[in-house]
Parts: C-alpha cells; sequence; structure tokens
C-alpha cells in the first residue's frame, strides 16, 4: 500500500499551514497540485537544506519517480532526516523502506518501530502493524493484536485490512471462528475490486463454509481476482479445472491459471504444472519442461518439488542421469519430513558408494545454506 496522494493533499494543508512559509516550499506545493512535478521538484531541491518539509517532498518525488529518476537511497536518507527531526510522516515512509528493503536493507524490526511511531496520524500504520503481527515480521506473531490493529484499519475504510480479518475469522485466529463475518469482511473489500477479497469468497464458495458449496460462485470470484494477477486465486482455478472428477474439468484451462501463476512464483502452481508435464495427458508430455518448472518450485523451497527433482535426476528425465543429485534433493526433501523422500533416500543409500554418500551430503548441506538456489 502506498500512502495516497488524496491523503497527502490534506498533509500538505494541514503540514502548511501548521510549519512553513518558505517560499520555495510553497511553489513546489502550488506545482505538485498542478501535477508538474519537475518545478516542485526544483523548488523543494532548493529549499530542502532549511526546510523540514522541502525534505520530506522531495523523498516523496525520489520514491515515486515523479519529476527525477527514481531513487531509492536518496529518498531513504531525506525520510530519515526528516524522521529524525519528529515529522510522523518521515517515520511512515522511512517504516516503508525498511519493510520493503527501499533504498536499505530489509529490517522488520526498524519497520516495525517506526510504524508504530506514526500510527496515530498515519492510517495506513495501522494496516500494516496489522500484517507485522499476523505475519511475525520484526515482532512476535500474535493473532489477537493483528485483529486489534486490522479493526482500526478497518475503520479508517483501509479494505485491504477487511480481506485479513475474513482470513481471521475463516481461520478462527484470534477471533472465534465465523464463516458468516468472514463473508461479510470479504465482501465489503470484493466490491471495490480488491483482489484479495475476492480470493477469500472463492474459496467460501468453493468449500461450502457456512454456504452451500457452488463451483461456479467459486469460479467467479475467483478470475475476477485473477484477472487482477492475484497468484493464489489463479492457482485455485487451476486446481477446479484439474480436478478429473468434476463437470467442469478441463486440463488445458488448469494448464493457463497454473501457468499465470507459476510465473508469478507461486511454488505449488509451478509444481503442478511440472506434474501435468509429466504426465502427458491432455498436454504434450515434456519432461524438459517439467524439470524446469520443478527446479523454480524447489528453489522456492517447496519439498514435493524437491523430491521430484531427486526421481528427475534417478531416471535422466530432463536432465543427465545423476545419481549423487538424486540423493542430494532427497536428502533435502526428505529432512523437511516428506515421506516420500525418506523413503527415496533410504532405497538410494544402498546404489551409491560411501564418497558418493558424503558429496550429496555435503551438497545438501550447502544447498540449504543457499536457500535451494543454484543447487
Amino acid at each position: 500500500m502506498k500512502l495516497k496522494l488524496v491523503n497527502l493533499f490534506l498533509i500538505f494543508y494541514f503540514l502548511t499551514l501548521t510549519f512553513s512559509t518558505n517560499a520555495n516550499y510553497l511553489k513546489g506545493m502550488e506545482a505538485f497540485k498542478e501535477k508538474n512535478y519537475n518545478l516542485a521538484f526544483e523548488n523543494w531541491s532548493e529549499s530542502v537544506e532549511e526546510n523540514l518539509l522541502s525534505q520530506f517532498y522531495l523523498g516523496f518525488l525520489y520514491q515515486n519517480g515523479l519529476g527525477v529518476n527514481r531513487d531509492y537511497n536518496k529518498a531513504f536518507k531525506l525520510f530519515k532526516k526528516t524522521s529524525d527531526q519528529g515529522l510522523l510522516e518521515g517515520h511512515y515512509n522511512l517504516a516503508l523502506s525498511y519493510y520493503r528493503g527501499l533504498g536499505v536493507e530489509k529490517n522488520y524490526e526498524l519497520a516495525f518501530k517506526h510504524f508504530n511511531f506514526s500510527k496515530e496520524k498515519i492510517e495506513n500504520s495501522n494496516y500494516y502493524l496489522g500484517l507485522m503481527y499476523l505475519k511475525g515480521l520484526g515482532v512476535e506473531k500474535n493473532n489477537n493484536k493483528a485483529v486489534e490493529y486490522f479493526k482500526i484499519s478497518s475503520n479508517y475504510n483501509i479494505l485491504e485490512a477487511d480481506c485479513n480479518l475474513g482470513f481471521l475469522y475463516l481461520r478462527g485466529l484470534g477471533l472465534p471462528q465465523s464463516y458468516n463475518e468472514a463473508l461479510n469482511h470479504y465482501r465489503k473489500g470484493a466490491l471495490k475490486d480488491i483482489s484479495d477479497c475476492q480470493n477469500g469468497i472463492g474459496w467460501i464458495y468453493n468449500n461450502g463454509l457456512g454456504v452451500k458449496k457452488n463451483i461456479v460462485e467459486a469460479i467467479e470470484w475467483y478470475e475476477l481476482a485473477a484477472d487482477q494477477n492475484h497468484k493464489e486465486a489463479q492457482f485455485n482455478l487451476g486446481i477446479i479445472f484439474l480436478n478429473e472428477n468434476s463437470i467442469y474439468h478441463h486440463k488445458l484451462t488448469a494448464l493457463k491459471w497454473f501457468s499465470l501463476a507459476a510465473k508469478q512464483g507461486l511454488p505449488e502452481a509451478q509444481y503442478n504444472l511440472a506434474s501435468i508435464y509429466v504426465d502427458g495427458v491432455g498436454v504434450v508430455q515434456d519432461f524438459n519442461i517439467a524439470f524446469k518448472y520443478y527446479l523454480m518450485s524447489a528453489e522456492n523451497g517447496f519439498r514435493k518439488s524437491q523430491y521430484q527433482l531427486s526421481v528427475m535426476f534417478f531416471n535422466g528425465w530432463g536432465v543427465k542421469k545423476n545419481m549423487v543429485k538424486s540423493l542430494m534433493w532427497a536428502n533435502i526433501s526428505a529432512s523437511q519430513g516428506y515421506a516420500k523422500a525418506i523413503i527415496k533416500r533410504n532405497s538410494l543409500l544402498p546404489m551409491l558408494t560411501n564418497a558418493e554418500v558424503q558429496k550429496a551430503q555435503k551438497l545438501s548441506l550447502d544447498c540449504f545454506t543457499k536457500k535451494f538456489k543454484k543447487c
């Protein structure tokens, strides 16, 4: 989420009345309102040394590439400078920089700290605090606190917060489980075209949670989200069309949705896409393509794909046969508790020499160190 320009205009107005009569700052303000970002940049640059607000809004221009080439490093330095002087808007944008790794290395602890500083004035800070409590980013995971901040955000009409409240009601996390409340919160955002909420409604109808199961309704909501590149909705559509026992079974349609989700890095979609090419049912069997997508998914930490790579290396499907690499991937998947990989690893051990087993073990450890990339 970005701080919306409409909110910025309100901040401009308040802060200008409160703090600033600097001529260049005011000229920059007028230029910004007229969307003359080049002139705004010019005026705020001239007053940046002596004017707090010029520092902040110059950072905003750098952050968003308005009137100047986008430069997150310069934006970060300016936001840091304004937050050090107590400007709450500076704290908020500094928090965003730490949260997203813009111009600085990601640091969730510092992001949490600065969102917390600005939460009383900057509405979006409450939303991010809710997210951080929900996911345990920079703070201990706490569903009750997540609910607290999402409810504050919902009262500010931040619809993404309603999507998260819908999820928490759906799962009974920090709240009594209520499918009806989940649906109500999802609808608030879904009707305003928020894709997370649309996907949530699709999930409710797909699984018949508090409503009569309705796959047609589920598909309609999933498609609204998927058309906005919501990768989980794309994956969910793929699952519906992959189901051979469903009247909606259509493997090419499933392939389409899995492909779109896979391109966005969803490991489950990459796995399913690879499996379709291995099976060769409804498509031409292609082990090379299958290996490529299993590798993508495995590098994203998906243990089923890591197991499948072991199978591919063992059989020489889409890759040169390599028993050491087969054991390496079996080790990696098995160490994460995948039962098939444990069986595969145990069956491989008698087939390799002690030196090969040791090599595979070393490669496995190295792969974990590299977080499964380029193993």
